[in-house]
């Protein structure tokens, strides 16, 4: 897995760590010349250099040191760290619509309707997500 096209952190991965540097950096320049109004995106573009440049870090440490490049190799490729990975996914899905179906009812409960009727919609989207995904993965496997 020495290859640089091969293993987790590939040419596709490094491209697209390169993109996020490229949009920050474009964020925080247009923001800085005043042609994006808001600080937000200034904050955004940030925001985005900061997790290109890591990332890129990250791949330069996986080209170039062989005990990290079998490390990552082990994680990625682990049948127990795919199940757990699948385990947590599945726990933030359940404790998501718990925790928004809460706050709608106690939105809903202190009067602010608007608010309760888009995390209601929120609870609804996903529902429809986890509908959707049930069945292509049941025809699947």
């Amino acid at each position: 897995m020495s290859s640089k096209n091969t293993g987790y952190y590939n040419s596709k991965r490094l491209a697209l760590s390169i993109l996020w540097i490229v949009i920050g950096a474009a964020l925080c320049i247009l923001t800085a010349a005043g042609i994006l109004d808001s600080a937000m995106y200034s904050g955004m573009g940030a925001g985005f250099l900061a997790v290109g440049i890591l990332l890129v870090a990250r791949h330069i440490k996986y080209r170039t040191n062989e005990e990290y490049r079998k490390k990552v190799d082990v994680e990625t490729d682990d049948e127990r760290n795919h199940f757990i990975r699948m385990k947590a996914w599945s726990w933030t899905g359940y404790i998501f619509l718990i925790v928004t179906s809460a706050a709608a009812i106690t939105m809903l409960a202190t009067g602010r309707e608007a608010v309760a009727e888009i995390l209601s919609l929120c609870v609804c989207g996903q529902l429809i997500v986890f509908l959707v995904s049930y069945s292509v993965l049941r025809r699947k496997y």
